[in-house]
């Protein structure tokens, strides 16, 4: 017998589904390895006459709550009955805009969304897409609607993860290692590898999908050792594990400086967790960026390490799971930071990259002041709008994009590399100097009412398609195809002449082919941080 006819066997014994209301398909039943959870049949808000199986709120993990508080994720244990995953859970309790303290604690849970197939493919197993969402590792959450992806023969599924305080306290050390909200995400792939085939999807073609802080997710999961054979291709967008808004260089130091606030004076790394257990949620979500943010961070070296060396480290020296990559970023990815910009000239410090590990007020960190000034803020201009958002791209997420996929080519693994040009008079994010800002992509992957002309519907059946193809057969253009107007996505290190070079498409209003994204930005902080970066580089 096949392992693809005892797969059949297996998905046909569980995925009966075992209807409950035989007539409408509604209130779907499915045996998990834990116990039987219940769904519904979802209309999508894109085509009304498109249906599909949804099971929201499946819990992946034990709740993170109590003496769980700050620790790595634990499995979920098995429960009795039927658990309802007809509506979602609570988000993963975070600092809302407007300082409210919202979500839960108990948010380990994953939604799952499975398309209607043709009954003459009813036996075959589906390749599977899960999300790590964006938000700065400090908020956001897994209620994207997949009304677009829905209609591609793959199965979706959106995780929940811990985030801010919650997901990335760290006493370096066994009292709270740390990085507990990447470690939910592995968690999470850990329950879709296990389970996913009683839901109709291939729990050997996974495929991680982020976005900003997701992306560098994606990123994390591609570095740890962990998360190695747990997913067999990745997308990343918009995001890096070397941007520096992703990471904590002094977690102890935070930690420690967060404890003080709450008039626990230990040093006593156990006491410091016990009694910040004892705070309720709230009031630690509303005080938890008093001292800086809880992102992710280096680990002490222990058998459970998520990551415990400088990723820059181990992207520059090829250690990571090497899988099919799909990736890139939008041109004006600064535009996120427009309310912001005129740190820059209240204090030009500020425009030195902390992964250099500088003293600033040394005559170096003037030099460096005085490079960046002449290239991005000509005559000192850092008031000015249109100056700061190039800066911004650059700094917070081109930088270290183009690092780990440099890397990635250099590796001889397959890249698929892009660069997101489309404007619309629509744009959410509305670029400040006229491109496509921070996230402007997600509204053509996910629902969104914001598609209000027929270029905006092009763009989306261009873009999910891409992401469909790659899925689902590991190429982002596997044929020609008129929507896709007939390109060949090379590979990123196609024919390239110099291991700096990468091919890419660029994705506007046509699609076009090209060769080095950006690439005096990328050859001129290759430069900096080779003359001035001390010690281990940690951001890039």
């Amino acid at each position: 017998m096949t392992s693809l006819t005892v797969a059949t066997a297996v998905l046909l014994s569980t995925l009966c589904l075992l209807l409950s209301n035989e007539a409408s398909g509604y209130n779907l039943t499915v045996e998990t390895k834990h116990g039987y959870v219940r769904g519904y049949e979802a209309i999508s808000l894109a085509n009304s006459n498109v249906t599909y199986y949804a099971f929201q709120g499946v819990p992946y993990g034990k709740p993170p709550v109590g003496s769980l508080r700050f620790q790595d994720p634990q499995p979920v244990p098995s429960w009795e009955g039927v658990i309802n995953a007809t509506s979602f859970k609570p988000t993963c309790a975070a600092l809302e805009t407007g300082r409210v303290a919202a979500g839960s604690e108990d948010c380990l849970y994953v939604n799952v969304y499975v398309p209607k197939t043709n009954k003459d493919n009813e036996e075959l197993l589906l390749p599977v897409v899960v999300w790590f969402h964006g938000g700065g590792f400090t908020r956001g959450s897994s209620r994207n609607n997949p009304s677009y992806m829905i209609e591609k023969p793959l199965i979706v599924v959106t995780v929940s993860y811990r985030l801010g305080i919650m997901g990335f306290l760290s006493t370096l050390d066994k009292n709270a290692w740390g990085n507990a909200g990447l470690k939910d995400q592995s968690l999470a792939l850990q329950f879709v590898k296990s389970n996913i085939l009683h839901f109709g999807g291939n729990p050997n073609r996974v495929t991680i999908f982020g976005q900003s802080a997701g992306s560098a997710s994606v990123e994390y999961q591609i570095v740890s050792p962990k998360s190695a054979g747990l997913f067999s291709q990745a997308i990343a967008s918009s995001g890096s594990t070397l941007n520096e808004w992703g990471f904590n260089k002094n977690p102890l130091e935070l930690t420690i400086r967060f404890a003080r606030w709450f008039n626990i004076t230990s040093n006593d790394t156990k006491e410091i967790v016990a009694g910040l257990q004892k705070i309720d949620w709230e009031t630690l979500i509303l005080n938890s960026q008093v001292y800086g943010k809880f992102l992710p961070s280096v680990e002490a070296e222990s058998p459970n390490a998520f990551v415990s060396q400088s990723t820059y480290d181990l992207w520059s020296a090829g250690k990571f799971n090497k899988v099919p990559f799909l990736r890139g970023y939008n041109n004006e990815e600064g535009s996120y930071g427009k309310n912001s910009y005129t740190r820059y000239g209240n204090d030009s410090k500020t425009i030195i990259p902390a992964g250099l590990n500088m003293d600033l007020n040394s005559p170096e960190a003037n030099e460096v002041i005085n490079i960046i000034t002449e290239r991005y803020f000509p005559g000192k201009s850092y008031y000015n709008f249109t100056n700061a958002i190039n800066f911004m791209t650059q700094h917070y997420f081109v930088r270290g994009i183009r690092k780990t996929s440099r890397d990635y080519v250099n590796s001889s693994t397959p890249l698929f590399f892009y660069k997101f040009t489309y404007v619309t008079k629509e744009n959410y994010t509305r670029g400040a100097n006229g491109g496509a800002g921070h996230a402007e992509e997600g509204v053509y992957v996910w629902y969104s009412r914001k598609l209000l002309n027929d270029e905006d519907v092009l763009m989306k059946d261009r873009h999910t398609t891409f992401l469909s193809n790659f899925i689902i057969y590991g190429h982002p253009t596997p044929k020609k195809d008129p929507l896709l107007q007939n390109i060949t996505w090379p590979e990123a290190s196609e024919g390239i002449q110099s291991v700096d070079d990468i091919r890419y498409i660029e994705i506007g209003r046509n699609l076009v082919p090209g060769i080095n994204p950006d690439h005096e930005d990328f050859l001129f902080w290759r430069n900096l941080f080779r003359k001035y970066a001390k010690s281990t580089v940690y951001s890039y």
